[in-house]
């Protein structure tokens, strides 16, 4: 249900879609991958003309991500802060850029999509990027 109401194409600003992905993203009880792709909703429909009681939470949740043990929530989390320019995580972004070097199956490192966030949000072009091949033949 999560993917489907993540890439839905008329709910920017639904205000109850928006507080769900922000709950799903925020319990560490939901499976990782529900969680991931609750973040990447946030980041691809999350309008700052949003309610302010419906827009902070979300960015709380995206900023927790940037630390979660979770690799694919930290993925997540930086694909989400660059699309909502959260200009408060560029140190953060900066350090797994940096230090994070964890691949997540069928894309690329965290510090690469850390280091494209940074790119972005400071207006420059990030290298188009391939996935890793993580298969073992």
């Amino acid at each position: 249900m999560v993917y489907a109401i993540s890439f839905l194409s008329n709910y920017q600003g639904n205000q109850e879609v928006i507080s769900t992905l922000t709950e799903v993203a925020a319990n560490i009880a939901e499976a990782l991958f529900v969680r991931a792709q609750a973040l990447e909703g946030i980041g691809n429909k999350l309008s700052h003309e949003l309610p302010e009681n419906l827009y902070q939470p979300a960015v709380s949740v995206i900023i927790q991500g940037l630390d979660d043990t979770e690799p694919e929530v930290r993925f997540w989390s930086c694909f989400a802060a660059d699309a909502l320019e959260i200009k408060e995580t560029l140190p953060k972004l900066q350090l797994l850029a940096q230090t994070d070097q964890t691949i997540v199956a069928g894309w690329w490192s965290v510090g690469e999509e850390a280091e494209d966030s940074v790119t972005l949000m400071t207006r420059g072009e990030p290298p188009l990027r391939k996935p890793y091949n993580l298969s073992t033949n």
